[in-house]
């Protein structure tokens, strides 16, 4: 019999459906992984365009150039920062609960 494999070192997700805590975090990945890419992409077309490889008037690599780092900061700002946009979207209830009895 093959040994399992463990995908996460977690106990507490042993077992346990995804809750919408956890589909929202991986929706903050996801899109930060596509804006990543959008990022990538983008300066990949300013290196293409100092090459000469195509050429539009009213544009320059400077502008594909920050652009780019631009969204490539945004998407990974977004990866990275996951945790923090869940803990805004969905704050913990006990802390709600201590927050009421504090007035």
């Amino acid at each position: 019999m093959p040994a399992r494999v463990r995908l996460t070192n977690e106990s507490h997700l042993k077992g346990q459906l995804m809750g919408a805590q956890d589909w929202f975090a991986l929706a903050v990945r996801v899109v930060g992984l596509m804006t990543l890419i959008t990022g990538l992409a983008t300066l990949l077309d300013g290196f293409l365009l100092k090459l000469g490889y195509f050429t539009h008037i009213e544009s320059s690599p400077a502008y594909y150039t920050i652009v780019g780092v631009a969204t490539l900061i945004g998407g990974l700002c977004l990866i990275l920062g996951a945790p923090v946009v869940v803990r805004f979207a969905y704050p913990r209830e006990d802390e709600d609960q201590n927050n009421g009895n504090k007035d």
